[in-house]
């Protein structure tokens, strides 16, 4: 996607830029260990988490489709709320498998700055598409209409309060709701075994090979992992929080936020920074860090936990929040703050990681 191209070339500068440096960097960085740190201890624990989360929303939005109630409706609500948590959580590593067969897109449909996927639900609402009221079928369809921001217009959108009753036009709406749900529990659970030992992309991850097709070096790894921490913060700080902003209250633009019906918006950026921050420190880029300038790492660390705290701590929709005076000056100083460890933390770590920008298979995976 564009968004992926663009950052991909602004690293590229970022990482050329440090010429020298880079070239004499500490050439102690383990990168083999750094590849099974991030894969034991963070990416494959945070997908088997979503899958389990997505597994749950799937049995829940299926039981208030066979009985409605306010209670059901609420507890499939619920299982939405904790299966965005889960997907926050993986949401930055935006290559592997994930990018294979359109799975990323198939879940998280986003940014949707013209409205395609709420215009394309409400049509399949329209007509009463029954392609999409079955997994089998929603497979072969647009991407808008089979991921979380689909789901969430079904149980949060305009007529979704009708899904607590019986009958009517609800009951297609939740049949449909219930193959998105199943969709995205299937795809979740594709993840988690293609990410499981002895898979394919797995085996490329921990053993890169010279020939390979994806990584030709244990550090192409450690360049992919780099590239998932310091995306993971600009979007948040640039897509997340920038564009929504504006550069005025007048000029907010809240709808284009994610999550903003179910009022989980403020929650999926800080699930995104949590998961940067474990990324930084499990797979090992705190310790790089230290390495070079002790001490350093806890200012990244107190800049990343307390910018996940603020996120955290909003309770206001987020179109209050943007045309909140007060609210917009400490989201402001929240981006600035995002940009100063990322600007440390990415330097550092490329120096001393010894990483360079250059042609490799994996950068556009």
């Amino acid at each position: 996607m564009i968004h992926r191209l663009r950052f991909t070339l602004s690293l590229g500068l970022a990482l050329l830029a440090l010429g020298s440096a880079a070239t004499a960097a500490r050439a102690d960085a383990d990168h083999a260990a750094i590849a099974e740190a991030a894969l034991t201890k963070v990416i494959r624990p945070g997908y088997e988490a979503f899958a389990g989360e997505a597994k749950t929303l799937a049995a829940k939005t299926g039981a208030l489709c066979a009985e409605p109630s306010e209670a059901a409706l609420t507890e499939a609500r619920a299982a939405f709320v904790d299966a965005v948590k889960g997907w926050s959580a993986v949401e930055i590593f935006q290559f592997g498998p994930v990018n294979r067969e359109h799975r990323y897109e198939r879940l998280f449909f986003w940014p949707d700055r013209k409205g395609l996927g709420q215009r394309q639900v409400r049509q399949a609402l329209s007509k009463q598409d029954e392609t999409v009221t079955s997994v089998k079928t929603l497979d072969g369809k647009s991407v808008a209409l089979q991921g979380l921001p689909a789901l969430e217009y079904l149980l949060y959108g305009t007529g979704a309060d009708e899904l607590s009753e019986p009958g009517g036009a609800a009951q297609f709406r939740c049949a449909f709701a219930a193959a998105v749900a199943g969709n995205i529990a299937q795809l979740a659970q594709e993840l988690v075994a293609a990410w499981g030992p002895g898979a394919p992309f797995t085996k490329s991850f921990l053993q890169p090979d010279p020939d390979g097709a994806l990584y030709r070096a244990h550090q192409d790894v450690t360049l992919e992992l780099f590239k998932a921490f310091s995306g993971g913060i600009e979007r948040v700080r640039d897509q997340k929080l920038g564009r929504v902003l504006g550069e005025s209250a007048e000029r907010a633009r809240p709808r284009l936020a994610a999550f903003w019906r179910s009022g989980q918006t403020f929650q999926n950026m800080a699930g995104n920074l949590q998961s940067v921050r474990k990324l930084f420190v499990d797979a090992g880029f705190a310790e790089i860090v230290a390495d070079q300038s002790p001490g350093v790492e806890d200012s990244i660390l107190f800049d990343l936990d307390r910018s996940a705290r603020i996120l955290s701590g909003e309770e206001e929709p987020i179109a209050e929040a943007v045309a909140n005076s007060e609210q917009r000056d400490k989201l402001m100083a929240l981006r600035v703050a995002l940009k100063s460890a990322n600007g440390t933390a990415s330097g550092m770590i490329a120096e001393g990681a010894g990483l360079s920008f250059g042609f490799n298979a994996g950068d556009g995976d």
